[in-house]
């Protein structure tokens, strides 16, 4: 199988594993108990919180451990359910469905919902955010970069933006950071955002685990027994958490090298989606090595097949790609591209190829040649 759903998850990286069953093996005390055991693994999480801090660049202090992205995207808004009279919360509409759900849960339970949708490019103007916020909104929500389409957003911009018409109280601007770990700097300053989402699995460490980054403190909806600072009550994952951080070093310190690959990939397969008729890359606006567009994550549609259908026939010859979000695939919507004006022939049939360190550029083109021969044979 040549797997370019990178997007999705990561295969692991083998010295991570390796990592994660040397920290479960050599610290198997509780990291909330008072003895020696738990005195040691207490000292190896925060050699772990320390490490990643320094690989994200940002305060050790706002590194909080939770299970996942998702989870690390539902504290921050969840938690506005802590206050007594319900206002207003304005997110853009290609949130990933972990930041766009709840925000559905916080419109059924009385806040209002404002979306601001993205330009045909799939990027969203930091001055249309900043028109929706009112005197009431309490949070404002943007990704860094969209997982279905690869756009990267402004949200150093979109946070000064709102920082500067914020009428009264300045709203929390939380941003989706789980694609742009190890694909984009994240410049040292979390993007100008109050809160920020890490995943591990996006960067070959294990499933499981992630980051919520706070730059000050929120009070979740949830509570406990007091770990992670009261953010994420539960027994820390230490094994998970260590191995994240040795995945985040890598991947930060690899960067670079691993976005000439990933460029010269994009270029490949846009230039090779030229050769097939009627292949129409998405937005339309897509080119390689365009600052607009991470090159890690490549939409692109072919008229006449459905997605679904390709994605099938892709893995029957040996190809592992998606239609977009693995978190809505049972989902027949496409609210991402749909919001970008995509014509709904095109979204219908949308794919999304995602690489990773590993990809290679013959892989690529034997996935060209299938994607080629299974459209000749299954186009309406």
């Amino acid at each position: 199988m040549t797997y370019l759903d990178w997007a999705a998850t990561a295969p692991p990286d083998p010295e991570v594993l390796d990592e994660q069953r040397r920290t479960a093996l050599s610290f198997p005390g509780n990291p909330s108990s008072r003895h020696e055991a738990g005195a040691a693994a207490r000292a190896a999480l925060e050699a772990a919180r320390t490490r990643l801090a320094r690989a994200l660049r940002l305060s050790a202090k706002g590194v909080h451990f939770v299970s996942g992205g998702s989870e690390a995207d539902a504290i921050p808004l969840l938690a506005l359910l802590r206050k007594k009279n319900p206002g207003s919360i304005v997110v853009s509409s290609i949130e990933h469905a972990a930041v766009y759900e709840q925000a559905r849960v916080l419109e059924r339970l009385g806040w209002k919902l404002r979306e601001v949708p993205p330009d045909p490019d799939g990027r969203v103007s930091p001055d249309k955010v900043a028109e929706a916020v009112a005197p009431d909104t309490a949070l404002v929500a943007c990704m860094a970069v969209n997982n279905e389409t690869g756009a990267t957003q402004p949200v150093r911009e979109i946070a000064a933006a709102v920082r500067l018409t914020a009428k009264g109280r300045i709203p929390r601007f939380h941003v989706d950071a789980v694609q742009a770990l190890g694909k984009i700097e994240l410049g040292g300053d979390g993007f100008g955002a109050d809160s920020l989402a890490f995943s591990a699995h996006k960067i070959g460490g294990p499933r499981g685990t992630g980051v919520l980054w706070l730059r000050s403190p929120v009070e979740p909806l949830q509570s406990g027994g007091g770990q992670e600072g009261g953010i994420r009550p539960g027994t820390e994952n230490l094994p998970g958490d260590a191995a994240f951080a040795l995945a985040a070093e890598k991947a930060v310190a690899g960067l670079q090298a691993a976005r000439e690959g990933a460029e010269a990939l994009e270029d490949a397969l846009l230039e090779g989606l030229k050769a097939i008729p009627d292949a129409t890359p998405l937005p339309l606006s897509r080119v390689p090595r365009d600052s607009r567009w991470s090159p890690w994550i490549v939409s692109f549609a072919l008229p006449g097949l459905a997605g679904e259908t390709a994605v099938r026939a892709l893995s029957d010859s040996g190809f592992a790609v998606s239609t977009g979000s693995a978190c809505s695939s049972a989902s027949r919507e496409r609210r991402v591209l749909d919001s970008m004006g995509v014509d709904r022939e095109l979204s219908f049939s949308a794919l999304r190829a995602s690489f990773g360190p590993e990809s290679t550029r013959a892989e690529l083109d034997a996935f060209l040649e299938a994607v080629a021969s299974i459209y000749r044979r299954f186009k309406a």
